[in-house]
């Protein structure tokens, strides 16, 4: 059986267009005579150049080669004479043409992804985040006379209902970041010579427990007409640090020893954890409250399991040796409960991260700077510092590959504390030079979906002191 052009169906290449009936002249190409006649033209020509040159070496009187106008000469009459053969309406074969691709029909898209050199992509979304800008000075600076210059100490905390609890030796106050309003939740009789030592408020709910030197820890609601609850004392040594796990509240002493109250029950003392030789001045739960991590001044780090608390004879999953010098600088990644990450002293000077599943270390940076405080961004895959000797300021580092960003300066003495807005966009600073320094850091794009806390209001871009 014939198709329309003749031709056997059987002798037809095979085709994907189930419509296809072939064609009058046949599958294959037959280069027109016109294109054989130049081309076999254009190879004489060449062929007879080179016999030339071959004849003009073979003479002795003669130089090694044709001069170089010469042969430039017989190159433009070979081009002219296969450019003049070409009539009007053919096209030169493998010809470079000068200006750009013609752009795609409107509304074409190849399969591959093909960039046209008319348009331009759109910056990536790191790109933009990358470009964000990060204000250098404080949104407010707030007096804190008598803020003690102790690295031991941890005197500052912000709550999930945005109150910032501030410890200046005898005296406790209370600043509420969202209506500016300050007050004073207690004092202590100077003369006993007892001051506050650290401060920490609970996950859940407005509990505020305060640690003081003489190992007494008090429990606080200041919602309430009557703000403290109960007072708990198992030890003779200054609380230096405290940390909250649901109703269990762990205290690091200045023994070393770290105890934890069950605050729910009067026989609150329900455990406790001995590994340091030194003070406690670090003391972390990890977000999903599986790990509990320390550090002191024997330069150590301990991770404990939660399950040992009430454990006869606890002992740690992990004890790192890794720094230099104390170690009180401790945080977890909010999005990754095993990575932690610490920060050495004054003769250390750097921050080390941990993978909890494996124990192992991951990363050690040097920063040039006592490492006081650790706290992860909840926006953006950055951490922020706080240093002290010899730099005093706070750093922005990208985080995991811990390249600085920005140096947030302005603290005269080392920064001793340092802690985070509940929204995430802000932290505070606190130093020795007896001054609390806020700061927008983290700020959210307007266009990005993320969930903002209301009670973070417009005072913030008050600028007073």
């Amino acid at each position: 059986k014939k198709s329309k052009g003749g031709l056997k169906k059987r002798d037809l290449t095979p085709s994907r267009n189930p419509n296809f009936s072939g064609i009058g002249e046949g599958d294959r190409f037959i280069p027109k005579k016109c294109y054989t006649i130049r081309i076999r033209k254009i190879t004489a020509l060449s062929i007879h150049i080179s016999q030339s040159e071959s004849l003009l070496n073979l003479s002795s009187s003669a130089p090694n080669s044709p001069s170089k106008a010469e042969r430039e000469m017989k190159i433009q009459l070979m081009r002219a004479k296969s450019a003049n053969e070409m009539n009007g309406n053919e096209e030169r074969i493998l010809c470079y043409k000068k200006g750009q691709a013609p752009p795609a029909p409107f509304g074409h898209m190849n399969q591959p992804k093909v960039l046209y050199t008319n348009t331009l992509p759109n910056p990536s979304g790191s790109v933009r985040k990358g470009l964000r800008h990060i204000p250098t000075s404080p949104e407010r600076i707030l007096d804190a006379p008598n803020y003690m210059d102790d690295y031991y100490l941890n005197l500052i905390d912000w709550s999930n209902d945005n109150v910032i609890a501030v410890a200046l030796t005898y005296s406790l106050y209370l600043w509420n970041a969202g209506s500016g309003e300050i007050d004073t939740l207690f004092d202590l009789p100077e003369e006993r010579g007892v001051f506050i030592t650290s401060v920490r408020w609970a996950g859940e709910g407005s509990f505020l427990a305060v640690g003081l030197s003489d190992g007494q820890i008090r429990l606080f609601d200041p919602t309430r007409a009557n703000a403290m609850l109960r007072t708990m004392h198992t030890q003779i040594n200054r609380v230096g640090c405290l940390a909250w796990r649901h109703h269990i509240l762990s205290a690091g002493c200045r023994s070393g020893r770290i105890h934890h109250h069950d605050v729910r029950v009067a026989a609150h003392h329900v455990g406790r954890f001995e590994n340091h030789t030194q003070e406690v001045c670090g003391l972390q739960w990890s977000p999903d409250g599986r790990y509990l991590a320390s550090g002191g001044g024997d330069n150590v780090v301990n991770v404990w399991d939660s399950n040992m608390i009430t454990a006869d004879e606890p002992s740690p999953i992990y004890t790192f040796c890794d720094h230099l010098a104390s170690v009180k600088a401790i945080a977890f990644n909010p999005q990754l409960s095993n990575s932690l990450a610490t920060g050495g002293g004054t003769a250390d000077r750097t921050i080390k991260f941990y993978n909890l599943s494996t124990g192992t270390l991951c990363h050690s940076e040097q920063t040039d700077s006592q490492v006081n405080a650790i706290a992860f961004s909840k926006h953006y895959k950055e951490i922020i510092t706080a240093h002290g000797y010899p730099n005093n300021l706070l750093k922005i580092w990208k985080y995991p590959s811990m390249r600085c960003i920005q140096d947030l300066t302005g603290h005269t003495e080392r920064v001793l504390g340092l802690t985070m807005s509940p929204c995430g966009q802000f932290v505070m600073s606190a130093s020795g030079d007896e001054s609390l320094r806020l700061w927008w850091c983290f700020k959210v794009d307007k266009n990005a979906k993320s969930k903002t806390s209301k009670k973070t209001s417009s005072c913030f871009a008050q600028s007073v002191r």
